[in-house]
């Protein structure tokens, strides 16, 4: 059943992103010499979920970690499978191996050599069909964040922005209830970066991840500030 778009848009970036695509961008990775095998000096957690694990994962080195998440769509009943696990000195590897044999419902990929794209083994990530929505043209040039261009990628993309404006309008319409405002416009800061990108005839899914890595660019040309920091790869 359709929901509105309040209720679609946080699916969206949820079942993505922390960002994440299966086949978005071709990978051949010789796993030996890929982040995959970079050691981790401590990992720790106790009774959590799958995307817990993988946010303390990512915690642990923002630079180099990226990690694009799609969630199962499960029911509100429905409980996630609890996750323990305390290593020292272990690769990503092992460590998404050993999230990945405690929650079996999950499997992993490095995309690009830089994404460790995690998603469901038999079970649907995206049942409206958001994700695999093509977009003809995507196209930013300006001063954003990264992960601003994820969050407001429901109005952003053309085809998806129309597409959830449509379902919004109907969801409302057969309630009888007027449509809530839009989110507003999107805010820049001095430190955000300079954003020129422009993909064209790809899903949502691949744009995600597109950007993700294009975050990953940006920390790698850009330099540091005064204080020394850079503002990490989105993830």
């Amino acid at each position: 059943m359709i929901r509105s778009c309040s209720i679609l848009l946080p699916f969206l970036v949820m079942g993505v992103l922390l960002a994440s695509a299966r086949g978005g961008i071709p990978a051949p990775v010789n796993v030996e010499t890929s982040l995959l095998s970079g050691t981790v000096e401590s990992f720790l957690i106790e009774n959590g979920t799958m995307e817990d694990g993988l946010s303390v994962l990512r915690r642990t080195n923002t630079t180099k970690i990226l990690i694009g998440f799609e969630k199962i769509a499960r029911r509100r009943d429905e409980k996630e499978r609890v996750i323990s696990l305390s290593v020292v000195n272990a690769t990503v590897g092992e460590i998404l191996n050993d999230l990945c044999r405690q929650d079996t419902d999950y499997t992993y990929e490095l995309l690009g050599g830089s994404l460790i794209h995690v998603y469901p083994k038999n079970y649907q990530s995206d049942p409206t069909g958001l994700l695999s929505l093509r977009i003809s043209r995507f196209s930013i040039a300006g001063k954003m964040l990264p992960a601003a261009i994820i969050q407001r990628i429901g109005e952003l993309a053309p085809e998806l922005a129309s597409h959830m404006s449509n379902k919004r309008a109907a969801f409302y319409a057969q309630r009888g209830l007027a449509p809530t405002g839009s989110p507003g416009s999107i805010r820049s800061g001095n430190i955000d970066p300079q954003i020129n990108l422009d993909l064209e005839n790809m899903t949502v899914r691949e744009i995600l991840n597109a950007v993700v890595l294009y975050s990953k660019q940006l920390n790698n040309q850009t330099p540091p500030d005064w204080t020394g920091n850079k503002i990490p790869p989105t993830s």
